[in-house]
């Protein structure tokens, strides 16, 4: 996915409005997969505490190893997110920009295709 998104950016003027736009709208596209997945795996971040599978010891450290494992989570998150994810967030930008250029063809600004 990032592949074929850097393709498309390479393809494009790097200081055009619509690089530039394009580079925004990946962006975008790619926080909201890795929030997506944020939130799909902090279930199985809870599961694996209540099972004991932590590593806690019952000491008083609960706290910061409840906040490294939200850390880790993040992290992890963004980084299959950067990596491709599910493809979400190319199906975003696809769907944004083939919405976008039939709005300014409709409108006569640009050149039907």
């Amino acid at each position: 996915m990032i592949a074929a998104l850097q393709g498309v950016q390479g393809a494009l003027d790097m200081t055009s409005p619509e690089a530039l736009q394009h580079r925004k709208l990946t962006d975008a596209a790619q926080q909201f997969e890795g929030m997506f997945l944020q939130q799909m795996l902090k279930p199985m971040a809870a599961t694996s505490k209540e099972d004991g599978s932590d590593g806690d010891d019952g000491d008083d450290t609960a706290g910061e190893s409840s906040s490294y494992q939200s850390l880790g989570v993040e992290a992890m998150a963004k980084a299959v997110s950067a990596a491709g994810g599910f493809g979400i967030a190319s199906n975003i930008v696809k769907s944004v920009e083939k919405e976008s250029r039939q709005k300014l063809e409709s409108a006569g600004k640009v050149k039907q295709r």
